[in-house]
């Protein structure tokens, strides 16, 4: 996945889950009042709205996108899925689980020529969320974003470099109760929650794509 993507505000239509209806009211009044656009492109080490549990209710925070551990020379904006459990820096964040709103986010394609396109894919469920991470570095509190392997539309879309052939993982509404509790410890149960999404998903547009004849106007 790309360090690119566009947050959205929470929608109406959402505060109906069950999850929501913890939020405390004005926790989400004050969050509209200070953004004024429905989407925001966001970049790594942008401030990002999230949801969690904390104690009884469901809170909202605003934290910074992305981490640099010490012994890290790359800033981490995603968690491979796969390593959720292996690996002994992120599994040590495995209850500090949360649900980032998300509209849309971009992937550059490798053409043939060598030249890059910058699609938008957008989700066709106006209500969904990608699965994340929290955790704290320095005194500074951090999200990650969970990616795990392509469907077949997206390895087309994302060709190329180091981490080509990935995609964020998306946390489905029957899922999300469970993916935010944290009496959900098992490992396996965790990770069962997490979603491939599918081609018929979402929607994609080649930003750069240079109109032809052939194209309808």
């Amino acid at each position: 996945m790309c360090n690119l993507l566009s947050w959205r505000l929470v929608l109406e239509g959402e505060k109906q889950s069950d999850w929501f209806r913890r939020l405390s009211q004005d926790t989400i009044n004050r969050h509209i009042e200070a953004n004024s656009a429905l989407f925001e492109i966001k970049h790594p080490k942008s401030q990002i709205q999230s949801f969690q549990i904390d104690g009884e209710k469901i809170i909202s925070s605003t934290n910074v996108w992305g981490t640099k551990p010490s012994w890290c020379p790359d800033f981490l904006t995603n968690a491979k899925s796969e390593k959720l459990v292996s690996s002994p820096y992120w599994s040590q964040y495995m209850q500090n689980r949360i649900l980032v709103p998300v509209h849309s986010f971009f992937e550059w394609q490798t053409q043939r020529t060598g030249k890059k396109h910058k699609y938008e894919i957008t989700f066709k469920n106006p209500n969904s969320y990608f699965v994340g991470l929290w955790g704290e570095e320095n005194g500074i509190r951090w999200i990650t974003i969970l990616t795990g392997e392509a469907n077949e539309k997206m390895k087309t879309i994302h060709n190329d470099g180091e981490n080509k052939h990935r995609q964020p993982i998306v946390m489905p509404l029957q899922n999300q109760n469970h993916w935010l509790d944290h009496s959900v410890k098992n490992p396996k149960d965790i990770t069962d929650l997490l979603y491939k999404f599918t081609p018929d998903d979402t929607t994609e547009v080649d930003l750069n794509k240079e109109q032809t004849l052939f194209d309808e106007i």
